[in-house]
């Protein structure tokens, strides 16, 4: 739809595609229209506003602007002597200092060569993307994986020597593990060539605590993850079957509440248990990732449960999921006597039992792909004093 911005587009107070998704998709709709549909010569942006930003919509917000810069560029090339005809961009009124902070760091500037900031409390780990084409060889693809991880890891223990301490062992390889896993996910669920990853790392003094807060987003866009099992080319019939058993089980017990919990959200949150994998089963040969990612996420947040800070979001298609430690992974016997880790959001640990739908909801706007979105307050009994 055609929106009359005239080149005046203001971001929200909170900008979260996730927390505040009605205004923040707004901005994005908004944004697009200014850019491509509408005649303006400029269009800014007025943080004025805005207290908070969510690390995922920003990284959304900056995919979109740096694809515009590059056709923009790609348009003045081939038509050299006529007059642009797309906008120029830029912000106002970033007088918050976290927001500078971030975007000034992470954000558009630093990502479009603009300038950015070097502050001694921040580790950035500046937008990537990964382009997937390259790599249909898989040991290529292996490679890439552990580059990637070992890359987001260092991130992560950069951020954290600069608080004077350092990861045991032990929640070193949880990291590793759950940033190599979401990337595999990311990957297998990607249906287009790119995935995005996105870190910002900021510490802080409170109260005589010294803490740090640790942002990490993983994005892909194409199917989502109900997309990818609906779809009559998935390859794994056994766990698609084994949904619409339980859909016929949740149909038969009433719990199924358009706009409010749909077939798609409770097959989102059974592709995240334990051996569920959209993956033919001659290719799978790991544990499921979601759920060892989600247990990793856990142990390092730890169990206080003082912290009302630490979550993990997962976002496809209308599907959202939280965690936020409210309930935790459970273990349970399968028919054919194997354990399995189960995630339920509800306290019988039966995903036959309808989950807790503050925390797994169906949402109002779709998002094309999956967005997973980490946040973690690292306090002092999370890590080891160097």
């Amino acid at each position: 739809s055609h929106y009359d911005s005239n080149g005046s587009i203001v971001i929200p107070e909170k900008f979260s595609i996730i927390d505040n998704p009605e205004d923040s998709i707004d901005v994005i709709r908004k944004t697009i229209s200014a850019l491509l549909i509408e005649n303006v010569d400029e269009v800014i942006f007025n943080y004025a506003k805005c207290k908070d930003i969510d690390l995922g919509t920003q990284a959304l917000f900056d995919i979109i602007l740096k694809d515009y810069s590059e056709f923009k560029s790609r348009c003045a090339r081939i038509q050299r002597n006529k007059h642009d005809v797309f906008p120029a961009f830029g912000a106002i009124n970033i007088n918050d200092e976290n927001i500078q902070n971030l975007i000034w760091s992470v954000g558009s500037p630093a990502n479009l060569g603009i300038g950015e900031i070097q502050n001694k409390e921040i580790e950035k780990f500046k937008l990537r993307t990964y382009n997937n084409t390259k790599g249909k060889d898989e040991c290529k693809r292996m490679e890439r994986k552990d580059l990637d991880t070992t890359e987001i890891a260092d991130y992560v223990i950069n951020s954290l020597r600069r608080m004077g301490k350092k990861l045991t062992p032990k929640k070193r390889d949880d990291l590793c593990t759950i940033i190599g896993e979401i990337l595999i996910n990311a990957e297998e669920h990607s249906t287009t060539n790119h995935r995005f990853s996105i870190g910002y790392f900021k510490e802080k003094n409170q109260e005589g605590s010294h803490m740090g807060l640790f942002r990490l987003v993983i994005l892909n866009f194409g199917d989502t993850i109900y997309e990818k099992f609906k779809s009559p080319d998935c390859p794994n019939k056994d766990f698609v079957n084994r949904m619409k058993e339980l859909s016929d089980k949740y149909t038969k017990r009433i719990f199924f509440i358009p706009g409010k919990f749909e077939e798609e959200t409770l097959w989102t949150l059974y592709a995240l248990q334990e051996g569920v994998t959209s993956v033919s089963k001659e290719s799978y040969k790991r544990g499921n990732g979601s759920i060892r990612f989600i247990e990793s996420f856990f142990n390092i947040k730890g169990t206080s449960a003082s912290d009302s800070i630490s979550r993990m979001t997962i976002l496809s298609g209308r599907t959202k999921i939280l965690f936020d430690g409210k309930y935790c992974i459970t273990e349970r016997q399968s028919r054919n006597g194997e354990i399995h880790k189960a995630m339920t959001f509800n306290n019988t640990g039966n995903i036959e039992d309808k989950p807790d739908i503050e925390c797994v909801m169906h949402t109002n706007n779709y998002f094309p792909g999956t967005l997973i979105s980490a946040e973690l307050l690292l306090n002092d009994d999370d890590l080891k004093q160097i």
